[in-house]
């Protein structure tokens, strides 16, 4: 157990923006669930900070062994040191330093995979991290983010992942035109969701090897990737709304290929 100094706390407040984050090549996590599924992944974790109310808890002394035994260093601080990193109104008492982890798509490639999820300007971190939670309940094999989407590492992003980050290969900052080769390449059919266009989703036969691609509420799919893609397919809209949020969208396509290939089986 370690006290934290002040230089310390500073360089971990720094990790609240977006510079330091790409800088230090580190984020922050914060409460119970995140940490609990940090501790059973294989993300390497460079600190737990917790709360004395929170070391008392059964599931706060559970978690803190744990950190413990992998040699995480641990450094209990006052709540209200705790408040001022926290993203939230309530923090739980516990958070965390987690080194960002790298994923290749020429890697991915080499295992067994058969669905990747493409987005496309996903702007807002809610409906990122929610769709990243919904690829990885749907046994999405990865999720391929464009240059166009909001920092994977966000705060919001990352809480509403609620752990999946720590689960399902996520890589960011990609040339989606040169994925989508890349994975036609390897025997992929991509397949564009798109509002106006395409064939009903429920008449799709999804082939062996999926890339399904989504794109933001606000400018929805780049008409590039529409020429490039195999087969273009919508959500059918019965009643007045335009359109679904995005993370609605990919959460009923994502689970239509999983159910059906469910069947299959």
């Amino acid at each position: 157990m370690q006290s934290l100094s002040r230089e310390k706390f500073r360089q971990i407040h720094r990790l609240k923006s977006e510079k330091f984050r790409y800088r230090e090549d580190r984020f922050l996590i914060e409460g119970t669930h995140l940490c609990e599924e940090a501790l059973a992944s294989s993300w390497e974790v460079d600190l737990l900070l917790f709360t004395s109310d929170f070391s008392q808890l059964l599931r706060g002394k559970k978690l803190i062994d744990g950190f413990g035994e992998k040699e995480v260093k641990l450094f209990r601080v006052k709540r209200e040191e705790l408040e001022k990193l926290s993203d939230t109104k309530t923090p739980q008492g516990v958070a965390g330093i987690v080194k960002k982890k790298k994923f290749y798509l020429n890697k991915l490639l080499q295992k067994k995979t058969s669905l990747f999820l493409g987005l496309d300007n996903i702007r807002d971190p809610g409906n990122l991290g929610t769709i990243i939670r919904t690829a990885d309940a749907a046994g999405a094999d990865g999720v391929l983010l464009s240059r166009g989407c909001v920092e994977l590492y966000n705060p919001k992003v990352v809480r509403s992942t609620m752990g999946s980050l720590f689960h399902l290969p996520v890589i960011e900052e990609l040339d989606l035109k040169v994925v989508m080769r890349e994975l036609k390449k390897s025997g992929f059919k991509v397949l564009v969701s798109e509002v106006h266009e395409g064939k009903d989703y429920l008449r799709i036969k999804y082939p062996e090897k999926t890339c399904l691609l989504v794109g933001g509420e606000a400018t929805g799919i780049n008409r590039e990737f529409l020429n490039l893609a195999d087969e273009r397919i919508k959500i059918p809209i019965y009643g007045k709304a335009e359109s679904l949020n995005a993370s609605v969208a990919a959460g009923i396509l994502l689970f239509d290929i999983a159910g059906k290939r469910k069947n299959i089986e």
